[in-house]
């Protein structure tokens, strides 16, 4: 699968995709975002959304923005000693979806992939440590194959946050 992710273009239209869950439920709210927000975010730089395409067919779309991660939710081995900081630099993944049509095809590794490496870079401008997301649990088994930790605070809502060390 030869995927290209390029960030949106102001005005691009969408046809046919939809990225709510199995139960056409959209717990995470990442099919509304989509088809209501995705501009608005994107203009106002909010957050930077990427459109992931294989051969010029849209079959996926992802946030990216610059975020922060409470020590708290993080292991003790995680935390950094004589320091009084209370929070870490992340990059946010602030939604992630892949059209019904083209899932179970290994798109969601490809851009967790793909957001590590972009963050990494980042982090080595800009000093960033982590790469954080908020999932709901039954997606939790997905992201800890792509090396993401579920935070130490509890859940909330059926949604749990969850990171990856950059450095």
């Amino acid at each position: 699968m030869d995927l290209r992710f390029k960030p949106l273009q102001l005005g691009e239209k969408f046809q046919n995709l939809d990225f709510r869950e199995d139960d056409n439920s959209d717990p995470m709210e990442i099919d509304s975002f989509f088809k209501n927000k995705r501009e608005t975010y994107h203009k106002n730089n909010l957050s930077r959304i990427w459109i992931v395409r294989e051969n010029d067919i849209p079959v996926a779309y992802f946030t990216t923005s610059m975020n922060s991660i409470e020590i708290d939710f993080l292991t003790a081995r995680e935390q950094v000693s004589d320091t009084t900081t209370k929070r870490y630099p992340a990059v946010l993944i602030g939604r992630m979806g892949v059209d019904k049509k083209y899932r179970k095809n290994g798109i969601g590794k490809k851009v967790c992939n793909f957001c590590t490496g972009l963050s990494s870079f980042i982090g080595q401008k800009i000093a960033c440590r982590y790469i954080i997301l908020e999932t709901t649990l039954n997606k939790v088994p997905f992201y800890e194959k792509s090396g993401f930790i579920k935070a130490e605070k509890s859940p909330r809502k059926n949604k749990v946050w969850m990171y990856r060390k950059l450095v």
